[in-house]
This record gives C-alpha cells, structure tokens and sequence, in this order.
C-alpha cells in the first residue's frame, strides 16, 4: 500500500507513517508539501498541519482514499525544548491514529503506542508521583491501550519490582559471538555464517585482548560486575577449544554472578559443549526451537530438527542446567493458529524455566525483506500471542520484560516469561536501560546511564568482523573515554 503525507511538519513523516503501519502493517510512503494537490495512485493520503492559534498550537489531520476523516487536537507550548519536541509529536500521533481507528473501526492491542518500551512510560509516570495503576489508567485514556495489554504491563512491573536494582559501581558485561551455523531469514543481527571458521581464531583472539583491557578498566575504576550474558549470533558455533579459551578468560569476572549463554541454536549443542559452560559457571542457557515444524524450520534457514531440540534440551537437564530458557516466534511463514498451538504444547511438556514469545519482525536487512516477504495477518498473530500467554501462565511463568519493534506482526511484542527466581536480571536492566552496560565483540554497544535524567552515553563497536579484529585497540580506546566521562556535563551524546 502506498501513503502519501502532505505536511508542513515533514521531519514528523516517519512517525506519522508509524501510526498508518499499526493499522496496515508493511507500507511504503513519501512526504510532500502541504498544500501540493494529492496524487492520484495513493491507496491512503494524510494531511497533517501543526500551526500556531493564539497562546497554543493546532493539529489538523484528515485521511482519504482508503479511509475519509478529519481530526484536530490543540496543545500548550512547552518551555523545555525537549519536552516541547515530544508533545508535538504525540499530538501529532494521536490526531493521526484518531482518524485511523475510527475510520477503520479496528482496535490495535497496543492502541496509538509505537514506541519500543511501553514500560517505560509507566516509569516515567510513577516518578513523577502516580501508582502504577494510574500510570495504567494514564496509559489507556491517553493510548487507547486495551485490557490485556495493560493487564501485561501490571504483571511485567510487578515482577520487575521484585528483583534487585542495579548499582551505580556495577556493570552488565556483555560478550558478542557474531557467528551462526547458518542464517535464519528474519534475522538483521550483524553476524555472519561461520563458513570454514577461518575468522574465529582471531576473532577470539582479539575479543581475549579486550577482556584484558576491559579487566583493567573496572579494575581502575572499582567496578564489578553484575551479570555476564554472552549472545551472538550463536556463541556455541565457535569450537569447544575456542569457546573454552573464551570462558577461561571471563571466569573471574563471571564467577558466582548470573552467567547467559545464548546456545540457541540445537545443531551446535554437544556434550562437549555443555559440559564446558557447566564446568565454566554458566549459570543459564537458550536452546531455541523458534518452532516444531521442521517444515517451517527448513523455510526460515534453520539448518536442525525439532528432534535435535528435545535432544539438547534433554541432555542439557541431565547435566545438571536448571535455567533454561526457550524461544518461539509466533507468525512464521506458512504456519497457522494451530501448528502454533503445536508449538506450545511441545514446550509444555518440555517445562523450560523461561519462555521468550516472539512477534514476526521483517527487518531491512533480513532475507525475509529482500525477497519482499509480508507479515502474517496481525489478528492471527495476536491470538497466537495470546495463546502464549495462557500456556506459559499455565507452566507458572510469569511474564516479566517485554518489547516491541517496528515491522512487527500485528504491531504486536515480544514477551519473556518466567518462573519466580529464574528472570535473567541482565535482559531487563539492558531492556529498561537502567544499568550501565559494558560490550565487547563486534557490533556490541557499552553504554552509561547519567546519575540523573537518565541520558545514555554510547560508544559503539564496529560491526564488521574484520574491521574489528584489526581495530580492537580503538574499541577499547572508545570504552575507556566512555567510563572517563563526566555523565553531569551537558551536550554529551
């Protein structure tokens, strides 16, 4: 479908075709001036004017083509620029999304919200003073959220008060594997195929040469370390001697602490392997169906069997792994509400310690997108994730961090859930961004959280594997100016 916005506020375009996607999903669109005549090949066209009427501003908004309608929303000025910016966008959303929903007559579960981490506005509304049941209420009368997403939002900060918060003297370290066995089709992580292996003894050697560095860092700066949780990629692709001289080098950091390791993918989990990362104080592990078709496995690039998963999984629990987490995604191409409910009772007999519910997401730089892919039908996968929800409340997991992407079935979420005592600390301190984050590997990004406000400062790594192998002195140059920052000057980005 085609959209085109005529606007004087042509810096908002993205964000107005944000809310046009959460009724459409997939959607190319293009902005022009606001008065330019409409052009005639436009399956949806949005006016949307922001101008000043006496002390405040008016939002008009109108929409024809698929749907007709008009809508007007006045706002107060801000005298913080910043918080100025912010109203004028929401305004401008929710005259937007007003004329959608009631054109269309369809209620989406995440009302006019676009934004990666609801939770967050919840936050932000119990620090200025309000409980987070009229933060919920703030959410539904100004979002249109409905009753079984704020009913998520509840539990997910409930849960979330009840585990320990960060220090301001702590760090969650984070240790990048950027290689997989193969390539899934909807993944956009900037790994690559580990191929004849010909770049993982470098690459390991330079990551052991930034643990070194970094050791030094929080040695300097009295540091410690929370939580240590290395992800990829796939980690456990790398060789057992490779992966072992990886763990020898993170054991004093890692050691008695919460300790991930992303072996997601079945087909590169052994007994070798396991017992290594046991042996390691790797204290929790994925083993990652994604589904237990192996049709559907074979269409998304997965190179395992739903056979191999119960297989590691099995192995796994007898070598003594008591936190073990599993993902699904509901949406996959070609299946429907009842291979997924497949799904479910598979994990439901299986009884993992956490669950990780994924929305379909067709990133740009996923195969899925190359070769023009559409999400599957948002109902569909709502009531897939609804389902999810019943199961994994049914196995006495608790849902307790949750996000969104854009390009999302649905414009729904993704949910983790788990039983009491086994929420991975480091996904929701990195998910709500109140802990400082240390990253090392390609493509990983440290970042620190100012004492106040909570501006993030970031200092990213490159993505690429080689560039980064021949770089990783400037990588650890980048983190130690990072921890060397002043976080209470302005101006810092």
């Amino acid at each position: 479908m085609k959209l085109c916005i005529y606007t004087n506020a042509p810096e908002l375009g993205n964000d107005i075709a944000d809310v046009a996607r959460i009724f459409y999903g997939q959607l190319d669109y293009a902005v022009y001036p606001l008065n330019e005549p409409a052009a005639g090949d436009a399956g949806l066209a949005l006016r949307v004017s922001d101008e000043a009427a006496g002390q405040t501003r008016l939002v008009s908004a109108t929409a024809s083509g698929a749907v007709t309608g008009a809508e007007q929303a006045g706002y107060a000025e801000e005298s913080d620029s910043l918080e100025r910016k912010r109203v004028r966008k929401r305004t401008v959303k929710l005259a937007v999304y007003a004329i959608l929903r009631r054109e269309t007559g369809i209620q989406p579960p995440w009302g006019a919200l676009t934004g990666i981490r609801p939770t967050r506005l919840i936050y932000q509304r119990m620090e200025r003073g309000d409980t987070y049941e009229q933060a919920l209420g703030w959410l539904r009368n100004s979002f249109d959220v409905t009753p079984e997403k704020l009913r998520l939002l509840k539990d997910i900060i409930q849960v979330q008060s009840t585990l320990p918060p960060p220090a301001h003297n702590q760090v969650e370290l984070y240790v990048g594997i950027p290689f997989c066995v193969s390539r899934c089709a909807y993944c956009s992580f900037a790994s690559g195929e580990i191929g004849s292996g010909k770049l993982v003894r470098p690459y390991v050697d330079a990551l052991l040469y930034e643990i070194g560095r970094m050791k030094e860092l929080l040695q300097e700066k009295d540091i410690t370390v929370s939580t240590v949780y290395m992800g990829g990629g796939t980690p456990t692709s790398l060789p057992a001697d490779e992966m072992g001289r990886l763990l020898e080098a993170l054991r004093p950091l890692a050691d008695g602490r919460e300790f991930t390791v992303e072996a997601g993918r079945p087909d590169t989990i052994d007994r070798e392997k396991l017992t290594l990362l046991r042996a390691s104080g790797v204290t929790r592990i994925s083993i990652n169906p994604q589904t237990f078709h192996d049709e559907t496995l074979e269409r998304i690039g997965r190179r395992h069997t739903s056979a191999q998963t119960v297989k590691a999984y099995e192995l796994a629990r007898s070598l003594g792994f008591d936190d073990i987490n599993m993902d699904l995604i509901a949406g996959l191409p070609g299946e429907d509400e009842g291979m997924f409910r497949e799904s479910l009772d598979r994990i439901s007999e299986l009884k993992p310690d956490s669950l990780t519910v994924h929305s379909l997401a067709i990133k740009h730089a996923s195969a899925m997108h190359l070769y023009n892919a559409l999400l599957p039908d948002g109902r569909m996968t709502a009531s897939m994730m609804s389902e999810a929800d019943r199961a994994a409340r049914a196995l006495s997991l608790r849902p307790y961090y949750m996000y969104r992407q854009k390009y999302m079935a649905g414009a729904l979420e993704n949910v983790a859930y788990a039983r009491a005592g086994a929420e991975c600390v480091y996904n929701v301190r990195m998910m709500e961004e109140t802990g400082h984050v240390l990253a090392l590997g390609a493509g990983a990004i440290s970042k620190r959280i100012a004492p106040s406000g909570g501006r993030i400062v970031r200092a990213p790594n490159v993505g690429n594997i080689e560039e980064y192998i021949r770089r990783v002195g400037e990588m650890c140059e980048r983190k130690e100016a990072l921890w060397n920052t002043d976080l209470n000057r302005s101006g810092e980005n």
